[in-house]
């Protein structure tokens, strides 16, 4: 599976097991994580691209710019998928 830039993921394995996480950049087969909230920005988390689950939901890169706008539609996708 290729992964993008802004795509939504669920971690499949760690202490982030069941978060939903965006992907800011990709290395081979490590992807570049954050979630606004514990994993910033400006500090992401280094994940195997097996360890998650690939969702269909793509953000906007200025949705990425800052942790407030990501939180927020993180929020607004799991709880479209609450619904």
């Amino acid at each position: 599976m290729d992964f993008v830039k802004g795509q939504l993921v669920r971690s499949k394995a760690g202490r982030d097991k069941n978060r939903t996480l965006a992907v800011l950049a990709m290395d081979g087969p490590m992807l570049w994580l954050a979630d606004g909230a514990l994993r910033k920005v400006g500090d992401p988390k280094r994940k195997k691209a097996r360890h998650v689950a690939p969702t269909t939901t793509v953000l906007a890169n200025e949705l990425l710019k800052s942790d407030q706008s990501l939180r927020d539609a993180i929020a607004a996708y799991e709880a479209d998928c609450a619904n």
